[in-house]
C-alpha cells in the first residue's frame, strides 16, 4: 500500500511537472521565515527555530561544522555551485550575497543599460539558487552606501529586494551594511519595503549596535554580517601614520566581549545571528588583521573562542597566547642597516611546545575601502637570527621607510597566534 501510494504520487507529481512547467518551490528547497514573537523574532528553517551561528567565507567548511559553526555567508553568488552543493552535504546553510556594484568603483545607477544589467544579473542568480537546499537567505549588495549616494544606494538596495521577492517568497532578503549611520539603518527600513532583516557589518562599534537601533527606531530584526577586531581605520595610529594591529590574543578577548556584550543577549529578540569575519584570510592593511585562518593553515584564538560561543564548551586544544611583540629602541627613529633584538610575550594554555618565525615587511600604502582587494605584501629579504624561544635579531633594510616586525607562534597541532609592531626607518 505504501509502495502505491508512493507511485501515485511520484505520477501525480510528473504530471504536475508536465502540465505547469515547474516542481513546487519548496520540495526540494528550504523554506525560511521569520516569525514574530512576544519578545522578538525567530528564524524558521524548514519550519524549525535556527539560530545562525556563521562566518564569512567559504573554506574549510568540514572544520566550520565541527566547531559549532552552521551558516556561511558569500559576498557574491558567481561561480557557487560547488560551494552549495557541499554546504548542503555538511548541513551547513549558505546566506547567498548578490554583489551590487559600488558608486565608488565607477558605477553610474542613473544609467538605465547598467541598471538593466545589474538587475539581470539579480534575477539570473535567484533563478539559480532560489530552490536549492541550502539557501538560508539573500544577502542584497554588501556596503553600496561607501563612497557614493545614500539615496542611490537605497535606490539600489530596493529595486534589486522587489525583484528577488517577486521570484522568491520562501527566502529573506538582507541589506547588509556598513555601521547603522545616523539615520542609515532606519531609512533602509522604512524606504525598502522588501527587506525582511538588516545586515549589520560592525566593529569596534558592535557593543553598542543594539542600543543604537533602539535609539533610530528600528524594528526590524538584524544579523551582524560582519564582526571581528577592531578595525584598521579605528585602532589609532602610530606617529608615522601606521594603524595599530591587536594581537591574535587581544582579537580573541575583544570579539569574545562584543559577542557577550550585543549578539548573545539579543538572539531570540531582535538578533537572528551572526557572521564573524574572516573564515580563511586576505590582505586588508595587514596580511593577519582580519583572518581567522593563516595562510599557512592554523587557526587562531579566536576560532576557539567562537567555538565555544557556539557550542558552550571549550576546544580540546586551544591556540597559543600572544600578548606583545616588542624591541628596546624607539621605534619612530631607527636606522638603515640598525641590529635590533625583538621579543615576544607568548605562551600555550596546553604546554605545547611552541615554535616562533620572524619576518619584516614593508608597511603597506593602500588607500582602500569596505575590503577593496589589496595585494600581498612580501617579506623584505633581511638577516634574522633566532636569540631564544621567544626573541630575535634583526638587521634593518638600508631603504628609510615604515615597516612592520611580524611574529607567528605554532603550536604544531594546526593552532597560531600573531602579533606585529609597526616600526619606522629614517636618515
Amino acid at each position: 500500500m505504501k509502495i502505491k501510494r508512493t507511485i501515485i504520487a511520484g505520477l501525480a507529481l510528473l504530471i504536475s511537472t508536465h502540465l505547469f512547467g515547474c516542481v513546487p518551490e519548496t520540495l526540494n528547497g528550504s523554506s525560511v521565515a521569520i516569525e514574530s514573537t512576544e519578545i522578538g523574532y525567530t528564524l524558521l528553517r524548514n519550519g524549525e527555530p535556527y539560530t545562525i551561528y556563521g562566518v564569512g567565507g567559504t573554506e574549510r567548511l568540514e572544520l566550520l561544522k565541527s566547531l559549532g559553526g552552521n551558516t556561511i555567508r558569500t559576498w557574491d553568488a558567481e561561480g557557487i555551485e560547488p560551494l552549495m552543493d557541499e554546504a548542503h552535504e555538511l548541513g551547513i546553510s549558505v546566506v547567498v550575497g548578490i554583489w551590487l556594484e559600488h558608486a565608488r568603483h565607477g558605477f553610474d545607477y542613473s544609467d538605465p543599460e547598467s541598471k538593466k544589467e545589474q538587475l539581470d544579473r539579480v534575477e539570473r542568480f535567484v533563478l539559480q539558487f532560489k530552490d536549492h537546499p541550502a539557501l538560508l537567505a539573500w544577502g542584497v549588495g554588501n556596503e553600496v552606501e561607501l563612497g557614493g549616494s545614500l539615496d542611490g544606494a537605497i535606490e539600489q538596495i530596493n529595486d534589486a529586494a522587489a525583484l528577488i521577492k517577486s521570484l522568491d517568497s520562501n527566502h529573506p532578503a538582507m541589506a547588509v551594511i556598513a555601521e547603522i549611520g545616523e539615520d542609515k539603518a532606519l531609512r533602509i527600513q522604512n524606504e525598502c519595503p522588501d527587506i525582511d532583516m538588516l545586515g549589520i557589518n560592525s566593529y569596534g562599534g558592535l557593543g553598542s549596535v543594539a542600543t543604537r537601533l533602539k535609539e533610530q527606531g528600528v524594528t526590524l530584526p538584524f544579523t551582524i554580517t560582519e564582526f571581528g577586531p577592531l578595525g584598521h581605520w579605528e585602532s589609532g595610529n602610530s606617529p608615522w601614520g601606521a594603524p595599530y594591529e591587536m594581537t591574535s590574543t587581544q582579537k580573541a578577548a575583544f570579539l569574545k566581549g562584543n559577542y557577550n556584550s550585543t549578539i548573545k543577549p539579543n538572539l531570540g529578540k531582535q538578533c537572528l545571528g551572526s557572521f564573524a569575519f574572516l573564515w580563511g584570510n586576505k590582505q586588508e592593511k595587514t596580511a593577519t588583521w582580519y583572518g581567522l585562518i593563516l595562510k599557512s593553515g592554523e587557526t587562531t584564538e579566536s576560532v576557539d573562542v567562537l567555538s565555544e560561543l557556539w557550542t558552550g564548551k571549550p576546544v580540546s586544544n586551544g591556540a597559543p597566547q600572544v600578548l606583545r611583540v616588542s624591541v628596546q629602541e624607539d621605534v619612530a627613529a631607527l636606522n638603515p642597516g640598525q641590529r635590533l633584538n625583538a621579543f615576544v610575550e607568548t605562551s600555550d594554555p596546553d604546554g605545547d611546545t611552541i615554535s616562533v618565525s620572524w619576518e619584516l615587511v614593508r608597511e603597506s600604502t593602500v588607500v582602500s575601502a569596505g575590503g577593496d582587494f589589496e595585494d600581498a605584501i612580501a617579506a623584505v629579504p633581511v638577516d634574522i637570527e633566532q636569540i631564544s624561544q621567544t626573541s630575535c635579531s634583526l638587521t634593518l633594510p638600508s631603504e628609510p621607510g615604515a615597516y612592520r616586525i611580524f611574529v607567528t607562534v605554532r603550536d604544531g597541532k594546526g593552532h597560531a597566534g600573531t602579533a606585529n609592531l609597526p616600526i619606522q626607518v629614517i636618515e
